[in-house]
């Protein structure tokens, strides 16, 4: 066997591996004689088929896959032995032509192409400056926020005649040209709509004042917002076929619901809080206050990665194999990536890639690593914010969380994702150690200001 080391540039290697048959005859040879002893062929008793036949019937394809498993061990061995960072995986070249001609020749090659990692050196210090953001929580936000809980826990009742704010349950049909039912349309399909989450201010206006029984006729595409996925629902089609909906279709009215704010009593407080019931209405509103201040220093920590995520890539310009990845995105993970949408999805790839490449530097130079603990301890975290995402409350400490952890932890792949959420975790410590935070009192109307004009700036 042969290995041939070629580099093209700093970030493209291909390596070619020669094999001679003295490199592969023994495996082939021990393979044919296993298959002969398990070999049930018509005519031959089992173990007794002539060795000829065995050759002729299955030599090629056992050449073939001996052939690939030493060279496939032999550029995992290579790739060890010589220490190559390397990205991604090894795939066939395109720049060395292999030659597998098992049917004329006993002497083959196969070329591997390389993306080799970029070499770069840490630039975050203390020059760097990052925004810790002191989030003012005012009256106004705790009254806004008592009021939308009122709301959402408040009862539906039928009212006689809409209002922007109530809920309007309709059935709807698609008319033709002649403005009759269309034949093959959609009939009497119920849907449920806010007039004042209706962009068009016409169509809008037009479901105000209105009363159970009324009809009204209305772009479907236009009242849902041109929304294909709540259209597609709503009506019970399948995107493809909404282009296809005719313009007009009579809604008519069934119901009108309206949320009354829920009452600030006992019932309500129990409602949210269970036994532990406030005392009084100051004290309801100082425990909605703590919320907030705890919801918008996280959201402040939030702030403060997102930086640290966008100084990563500014401070750290690597250049990146994008060929050879591309290629190799398109053959290892097909199902997601074609040669028609890898220039769009490639971008975010890339940028996930150097982010990966720094935070990789960070953890070898700081000698970053992740404890068993430190991992049981992260699913713990994932889950709990996990269940909360349902609605789901539950204690750190539970019993039903523990069981959960034991088992997902027996999956290498779940072990591997909280690992590298341990690590990034560390990582981003680590940065707000290198560089300078600095603390700024800001409001909260003024901080998603800012956050919206940092998104529009960005495109993100």
């Amino acid at each position: 066997m042969n290995i041939d080391f070629q580099k093209h540039d700093d970030l493209n290697a291909t390596v070619v591996i020669s094999l001679e048959k003295n490199d592969y005859q023994e495996g082939v040879e021990k393979e044919l004689k296993s298959l002969q002893k398990r070999a049930a062929i018509k005519g031959f008793r089992p173990g007794k088929t002539p060795m000829g036949m065995i050759q002729k019937m299955y030599g090629k394809s056992i050449l073939a896959d001996e052939i690939q498993r030493i060279a496939t061990d032999a550029i995992n061995q290579y790739i060890n032995d010589e220490k190559l960072d390397i990205l991604g995986y090894p795939i066939a070249s395109e720049k060395v032509e292999s030659d597998l001609d098992i049917d004329n020749s006993e002497n083959f090659k196969f070329a591997f192409d390389l993306g080799l990692a970029p070499q770069f050196e840490l630039a975050v210090s203390k020059k760097d400056t990052l925004e810790l953001f002191d989030i003012e929580v005012s009256d106004k936000e705790v009254t806004e926020d008592i009021n939308y809980s009122r709301r959402r826990n408040g009862k539906l009742e039928d009212v006689e005649k809409s209002e922007d704010e109530d809920i309007i349950y309709a059935t709807v049909t698609e008319l033709s040209e002649s403005g009759e039912a269309l034949e093959g349309g959609i009939a009497d399909k119920t849907i449920s709509f806010v007039p004042n989450l209706v962009e068009n201010a016409k169509l809008k206006k037009a479901f105000i004042g209105k009363k159970v029984g009324d009809v009204v006729k209305a772009d479907i595409k236009l009242l849902l917002n041109n929304n294909e996925t709540v259209i597609s629902s709503s009506l019970g089609i399948a995107k493809e076929g909404v282009n296809d909906l005719g313009e007009q279709f009579q809604v008519e009215i069934k119901e009108i619901k309206r949320r009354t704010d829920s009452e600030l009593n006992e019932e309500y407080y129990r409602q949210l809080f269970g036994d532990d019931i406030p005392a009084s209405e100051d004290e309801y509103r100082e425990r909605i206050k703590n919320n907030l201040v705890q919801y918008y220093k996280n959201e402040a920590d939030l702030w403060l990665d997102h930086q640290i995520g966008h100084i990563l890539l500014e401070k750290h310009q690597i250049v990146l194999p994008d060929n050879f990845l591309k290629r190799w995105l398109i053959t290892t993970k097909g199902e997601d990536y074609n040669f028609d949408n890898i220039e769009e999805k490639y971008a975010e790839e890339k940028s996930a890639l150097q982010r990966r490449l720094v935070i990789d530097k960070i953890a070898a130079e700081s000698k970053i690593e992740a404890t068993a603990e430190e991992v049981r301890e992260e699913a713990r975290i994932y889950f709990v914010g996990l269940y909360r995402q349902y609605g789901l409350t539950i204690g750190m400490q539970d019993q039903f969380l523990d069981e959960t952890i034991n088992k997902r932890l027996g999956d290498r792949e779940f072990i591997m994702q909280m690992t590298d959420r341990v690590i990034y975790r560390k990582a981003y410590d680590a940065i707000k150690e290198l560089a300078t935070i600095k603390t700024k009192k800001i409001s909260v109307e003024d901080y998603f200001k800012h956050i919206n004009e940092h998104k529009a700036a960005h495109g993100e």
